[in-house]
């Protein structure tokens, strides 16, 4: 079991706390059974610069560099807002993000721009893995998991290009920092990305490919002004990978290799 230091324990069993973590588990997990969420995606398609039709689909689908573009009929079904579409329809995103863009019946249709490209991923209103979810396996909460670092930024963001999961992508991710950390008196160094809802970290432990995905993420509230961070691995999480085959999601920057297993947080799912 890993042991923080003694000094470490007042101020982080104080604002980690057990009751804390089921509020985190509760929103977790609602947020995994969100109608047309992460368990219930469909499908995934690069779009082709030669307008073409895709499979389960209707309509003609094609992008350029800077958008995508549908042309579709009325017969064909497709709407916008609840308008039926007759003609053409174009829409554009920034790098790494997703927008709604038309729907095909129960199906909602996102336009997703990855590494530079265009595609589009098919989300519906349910799905058998979302009626049969029952929760994420994980490990017990243990306060021996709330470990106290320190996070050192960089002057500026770095752009940084990792791999992801899948195998004809990779992305571009902003490196923050690094935190620094012990676990069983082993240092340990991540480096930090900053994300949309703030500072985190993709991360290996041995752990992975047995009892957890093959990588994992933590996000953690911003550091106190001497640099001092809280790293509570029970709030460990599964990526959107674990649950789908048409996630994009980015595998951490190399050499983000925590040589103690982690054993909190989440398993690989069911």
């Amino acid at each position: 079991m890993v042991q923080p230091h003694i000094e470490q324990r007042t101020r982080m069993t104080q604002a980690y706390d057990i009751d804390s973590w089921h509020t985190f588990r509760a929103r977790r997990e609602a947020e995994l059974v969100e109608p047309h969420g992460w368990l219930t995606l469909q499908g995934f398609h690069w779009l082709p610069t030669k307008p073409g039709p895709l499979p389960g689909l209707p309509g003609t689908w094609s992008a350029t560099q800077a958008e995508a573009r549908l042309d579709a009929t009325a017969i064909d079904g497709l709407t916008i807002d609840g308008v039926t579409l007759d003609g053409a329809s174009t829409l554009t995103v920034a790098e790494a993000g997703r927008l709604p863009w038309v729907d095909f019946g129960e199906v909602q249709v996102e336009l997703l721009r990855r590494g530079g490209r265009l595609a589009i991923r098919l989300r519906a209103e349910s799905s058998a893995a979302r009626e049969a979810f029952d929760g994420v396996e994980h490990f017990d909460f243990d306060p021996d998991w709330v470990i106290e670092g320190t996070y050192e930024p960089y002057d500026e963001l770095r752009p940084t290009e990792v791999a992801t999961i899948r195998p004809d992508l990779r992305q571009s991710v902003k490196a923050s920092g690094e935190v620094r950390f012990t676990l069983d008196g082993r240092p340990q160094r991540l480096t930090v990305t900053s994300m949309k809802y703030g500072l985190g970290v993709e991360f290996h432990d041995p752990t992975n490919g047995d009892e957890t995905p093959a990588w994992r993420q933590l996000k953690f509230a911003e550091p106190d002004p001497d640099g001092t961070v809280v790293l509570d691995f029970n709030r460990t999480v599964d990526m959107w990978f674990a649950f789908t085959a048409y996630a994009t999601c980015p595998a951490p920057i190399e050499g983000n290799h925590v040589t103690v297993p982690v054993r909190a947080g989440e398993k690989t799912p069911r």
